[in-house]
């Protein structure tokens, strides 16, 4: 398997700390999987059978409530986990849908592969539950925003997270390098599409932002930060 490839799952939260002769078992028992834009890993709902780390391309999970609203949960980037309730309750089923960006590589391995490494490598096992453990934090931390930050900070976090995650330096500032909508931030923070629009229209114009088809150059961080802490 290349040798970047490799590097990548290496520094996945699934391998962390798991010893280097379950690691390369781990890279022969995977199975490299390629969907196109717009297509599906796993839809919510259906038996979750693989757990996946991003090679490439971009991911976001996707759930639909009971009233039949869609929120995006969150993006995922090359090295990030996604899918990992295969390892622990699969007949629960996934509890989120995995719908590529872009065109997106993964390698996926079926319950079954992952308890049978997880005998001679338990770091696997309390990596599973600490990522589990770390999507339960970031759901609280959102019910808390909803209930006590203005929509404009929330806006605010959703993009400086995302610009931590994949943000590029480019000659007018960061680059969130990724394809991002509106609705796709309105989805995750909690809003409208409309108020999306309005407030980044507003940051745009006091040069906060740069706003492009499906992508945002954060052209003063700081500003942003200032809002997210509603310091503004």
């Amino acid at each position: 398997m290349d040798k970047d490839v490799q590097e990548i799952v290496r520094k996945s939260s699934l391998f962390k700390d798991v010893n280097d002769a379950v690691f390369h078992q781990a890279l022969e028992t995977g199975t490299l999987r390629s969907v196109e834009e717009s297509g599906f890993f796993f839809l919510q709902g259906d038996p979750a059978k693989h757990a996946y780390v991003l090679i490439s391309g971009r991911v976001k999970m996707v759930q639909i409530t009971p009233s039949g609203q869609q929120i995006t949960l969150r993006m995922m980037t090359p090295g990030q986990t996604y899918g990992g309730i295969a390892m622990l309750n699969p007949d629960a089923g996934y509890p989120a849908t995995a719908q590529a960006v872009e065109n997106s590589t993964a390698i996926a391995w079926s319950t079954e592969q992952l308890r049978r490494l997880a005998e001679n490598a338990p770091a696997l096992s309390v990596n599973t539950m600490q990522l589990m453990h770390g999507y339960i934090l970031e759901l609280q931390e959102r019910q808390k925003a909803l209930l006590t930050e203005r929509v404009e900070q929330r806006i605010a976090r959703i993009l400086l997270k995302l610009a931590a995650e994949s943000g590029r330096k480019v000659e007018d500032g960061v680059l969130i390098d990724m394809r991002l909508t509106r609705q796709d931030v309105a989805e995750m923070s909690g809003t409208t599409l409309y108020t999306v629009s309005r407030t980044l229209a507003e940051w745009e114009r006091a040069g906060i932002l740069k706003i492009g088809r499906e992508r945002v150059i954060l052209r003063e961080p700081h500003g942003l930060v200032r809002i997210a802490d509603d310091l503004a």
